[in-house]
């Protein structure tokens, strides 16, 4: 065999296979986007989340509102300012029931609407037992508090007209910032804004007591 002939096949030995640098190249190259798809689900699956709180908390002051709507003539009773939030079993005594057989005033029914309504944001209907005993509430907001403030429309001097607040506040699931500035009102008192997790819905309308407007 000519020194030509061997030199060929020496060569074309050395081209063949894949080392192993090259396979652990690849293997951290893979591995690299595995950990950036499994980040981008959770970042999906906590901003669904969160979005999902949102829409309830939205749903709960919508229906606040409403009860509101259809009590006009208490309007200013359904007011408790920012220092005394509704939710965590604040109204501990359920209020009289407003049936058919047992009726009420609009005051009477405005406590009994406030009752319901905190039984709603307490979970307190959306509940399981666990091998316990205890009561675990499945649909309610993490650390949920509301508000309601009324005010007046100065303008009429009529006492169950004007503007209606719901402000819903809860803790999330990370840290973040919301709109409330520093010195502005916040449910719970100045103490409930400084958790960094904090989440609000403020949900405006105006209501008009069209008999109080008659006379």
């Amino acid at each position: 065999m000519s020194p030509a002939k061997t030199m060929r096949f020496i060569t074309a030995e050395r081209q063949c296979g894949v080392t192993l640098i090259e396979t652990l190249i690849a293997a951290v190259i893979l591995a690299i986007g595995i950990l950036g798809i499994v980040s981008l689900l959770t970042l999906a699956k906590v901003s669904q989340h969160e979005s999902m709180q949102r829409v309830r908390a939205v749903g709960l002051a919508t229906a606040m509102l409403e009860r509101i709507r259809r009590n006009p003539a208490a309007a200013a009773s359904y007011h408790r300012g920012f220092d005394s939030p509704i939710g965590g079993a604040s109204i501990e005594d359920e209020p009289v029931a407003c049936t058919t057989d047992a009726t009420c005033t609009a005051a009477e029914m405005a406590q009994r609407d406030l009752w319901a309504w905190e039984q709603r944001l307490d979970g307190e209907l959306v509940s399981v037992t666990d091998a316990a005993g205890n009561t675990l509430n499945t649909a309610a907001l993490q650390s949920l508090r509301a508000c309601i403030d009324f005010e007046a429309d100065s303008a009429l001097s009529k006492a169950n007209t004007g503007v209606v607040s719901v402000v819903l506040q809860w803790r999330g699931l990370r840290d973040s910032t919301d709109a409330v500035a520093a010195g502005e009102d916040v449910c719970g008192g100045a103490t409930a804004g400084e958790d960094p997790a904090r989440r609000q819905v403020i949900v405006s309308t105006y209501v008009v007591d069209e008999r109080e407007l008659l006379n």
